[in-house]
Order: structure tokens, then sequence, then C-alpha cells
């Protein structure tokens, strides 16, 4: 019999969890079967946002796409067929989606899926707290569907001192002048501030927002790390930090809203209506977008690879 099987190993938080199934979609879409390998949740994720990485306290990476989305059907590699295929047929490769089964996908090379399936994931994304009328979330969901909402990400943690992929901190200059261009805008824009540490956003970012309707969101902890990945991805206006959730909540949300960011990620050359906002450095492109791998025939594909759907402001 014809080993059709392929396993990914998944880790990390909720938008590199997105990244491995959007490459197992890709695969299943050229008829292979897919299984998740876990067990890093088990093994890592214990305890992994910590106080040395700049957390309040100890929190857990917990795999959170079938919370998340809860429709989506995932099967789980068993104990023996992790063992056997991580021994046998790892890979980690580029030009992954062009290998066959008997595969066990153990890096992070090839995950280039996410932006051709955004429409599927969008469909599918609707956590459990959507169902359960959490009253918290619910009302807070109300809120910003019913006003002129511009949503900021204020990642810290791991992020709030030097890092070796993303660098220097998102500066406060970045937030005060992104603040004021969204009001000049709209002034009618209401913010809503989603971050890891509440405590640095009171003291830093409420001051800028001072003469502005605002709101604090801290309906979950770092656990959670998809409540704010929804609630931002309704917002009318997105103003990502450094990482990846700015970009995945436009990803992910039904209405195309504005993305702001500091930052170029090769994933916004196939978007529509990004802006990347960059005070006193020049942008860099890590890696042309020409060189993504051609994914198989996708659900819906978004747009083609066109930097005139990019803006970009550089204010002095």
């Amino acid at each position: 019999m014809e080993d059709n099987l392929i396993i990914i190993r998944v880790d990390g938080g909720i938008a590199s969890q997105i990244a491995f199934v959007a490459l197992g979609k890709a695969f299943e879409e050229k008829g292979y079967q897919v299984k998740y390998d876990l067990s890093w949740f088990e093994t890592s994720g214990k305890g992994f946002y910590n106080t040395t990485k700049g957390y309040d306290r100890n929190y857990s990476l917990n795999f959170d796409i079938l919370k998340a989305f809860p429709q989506l059907e995932i099967k789980i590699a068993s104990e023996d067929e992790i063992k056997r295929y991580n021994k046998l047929y790892f890979i980690d490769d580029e030009q992954v989606i062009t290998h066959k089964p008997p595969l066990y996908v153990g890096g992070y090379l090839g995950r280039h899926y996410d932006i051709y399936f955004a429409r599927y994931f969008a469909t599918y994304f609707n956590p459990k707290e959507i169902e359960q009328k959490d009253i918290s979330f619910y009302t807070l969901l109300q809120e910003i569907l019913n006003t002129q909402s511009c949503g900021i990400h204020i990642r810290r943690g791991d992020l709030s001192q030097n890092h070796i992929v993303y660098g220097e901190p998102t500066s406060l200059t970045y937030f005060e002048r992104v603040i004021q261009l969204v009001t000049q805008m709209d002034s009618k824009s209401v913010f809503y501030l989603f971050s890891d540490d509440v405590a640095w956003v009171k003291e830093h970012i409420a001051p800028l927002l001072k003469d502005k309707q605002f709101k604090i969101c801290d309906i979950n902890t770092p656990e959670q790390g998809y409540l704010d990945l929804y609630l931002l991805s309704r917002c009318k206006v997105i103003v990502a930090s450094h990482g990846s959730m700015g970009a995945y909540a436009k990803i992910l949300s039904p209405h195309n809203p504005l993305l702001i960011s500091p930052d170029i990620r090769n994933v916004f050359f196939e978007m529509e209506n990004v802006m990347l906002v960059n005070w006193g450095a020049k942008p860099k492109i890590t890696q042309p977008c020409n060189n993504v791998s051609t994914p198989p025939p996708p659900i819906i594909k978004i747009s083609h690879c066109d930097t005139d759907f990019f803006s970009i402001s550089t204010i002095a």
C-alpha cells in the first residue's frame, strides 16, 4: 500500500500555528493525508512565556487552533507515528511542497500558504467564546463592530528588548505618530489597545490618547492570543507592531481593513490596503516576493504579487 501520510510538526503562537496548518492544507489540496505533531506544546510550550522574556509571570503556549477554528478538521499524529516518521522521513526544505509523502515536516521553511488560504481560514474563524456568549468578550466585540475602531497591537514581552529577528522594540514615536495619522484620517476613531503588557500600555500609550476615545483590552492573557487576534481582525483599521499579529488579523478579517505596519513583511505584497509607516529607518525587504513558492490551486487566491498594492509613507 502506498504511504500517503505527511506529518507536520507544530509549535509557536496562534499565528505560527495557522502557518503550519495552511501548509497542511496545501498538501491536502494535492491529495495527501496530513496529521500534526503537537508534542512541542507538552515538552516546550509549558511556561514558554515567562519573566526572563519580559512577561509578568509564566504563561504556557497551547495548541489553540481548535479553540479559534472549532470547525476545522485536524488529525493528530500518534506518538508511534511521530517517532517513526521523524526518524525516517524528516525534511526542512524551502521547496517542501514539491516533495511527496511519506514526509515528516520538522521546520519552518516553505510555510508560504497562509495568504492563499486566507478566505478559508477567515470562514472558519469563530472562537468558542462567541458561541458561548462570553459577556466581556461579546460586549467588547460589539463595541468594535459598532465604532470607527482602530485596533493597536502593542507587543511587549519577548520583543520589549532587542530581538535577534525583529531588532529594537517598536518605538513610542511610532505609536504616537500612527495615532496622529489615524486621527487625521477619521476624527471619530476609537482606539482599542491589545498588549501582553497592560501595565506598560497604561503608563506609556494611554497618555498619548488622553484627548481621544480609547479602551485597553485586557480580557485575556498571553495564553489566549487567539481572542486578541479575533477582536483585532474586526477593527476598521489595524495597527501592527513587530511580530505577526497585525498581519494575521488582516488576513483573517472579513472586510479588508487598512493595515499600518512599522516594517515590511513579504506577505504584504500579496495584500491590498497596506501602509508602511517608517520614521527614521530605511525599509528593507528580506526576500523578494517572487521567491515565494507557487502553491497548489488554492480555494481563493487573494491577489498577485504586485507592489502597486503597497503604500509606503515615510515621515521624518
